[in-house]
């Protein structure tokens, strides 16, 4: 288990956020697990169970729970590992209905300049697609990729694009992982 500087008053949030099936839930518990840290996983995967589809209020539901989940999972904990965050869902909406939302928007904008700090993970979604009642777009991945690329460039947050093999991400995302924690 790797070390968590406890000089880290403020903690650190690590957002794994990307593509469908580019291997986020994978890699956030096994950076959970290195680090002994607890981590939040994608709320949407518990929220659409069992449903056959989902609507404009189904994604800021998921959006609010999300956020929810990693707000309590902050307590006492300097680092996190978010198996998604409101990033993944900006995306989302845009993809599915164009624009932003205004709640989505500002509480991402009030999680960036929080004390807590936060930095991402992007995955590269060079896995092989595995099918799941969840997932959309088997033949977009590269392009949802760069729209995550961009966003995370605009917002001028911290990222690491990971990618290789499981052990290879993980090394790499542990590193700078260390790395983030000692600044």
């Amino acid at each position: 288990m790797a070390a968590v500087d406890a000089s880290n008053r403020n903690g650190l949030t690590v957002g794994v956020v990307g593509a469908e099936c580019s291997g986020k839930t994978t890699l956030a518990a096994q950076l959970a697990q290195r680090f002994g840290v607890p981590w939040v996983p994608e709320f949407s995967r518990v929220y659409l169970a069992g449903k056959d589809a989902y609507d404009a209020d189904d994604v800021l539901a998921i959006a609010r729970g999300q956020h929810a989940a990693e707000v309590a999972a902050t307590n006492d904990h300097t680092l996190l590992i978010a198996d998604t965050d409101l990033v993944v869902i900006k995306v989302w909406w845009d993809v599915r209905y164009g624009g932003g939302h205004p709640w989505i928007d500002s509480t991402l904008a009030q999680q960036l300049t929080s004390e807590r700090r936060r930095c991402y993970l992007l995955p590269t979604p060079d896995i092989p697609w595995m099918p799941d009642p969840l997932r959309e777009h088997p033949d977009d991945r590269p392009a949802l990729h760069a729209r995550y690329r961009a966003l995370l460039d605009a917002l001028g947050v911290r990222y690491l694009e990971v990618s290789g093999s499981p052990q290879e991400r993980l090394d790499r995302a542990a590193a700078v992982i260390n790395g983030w924690l000692s600044r």
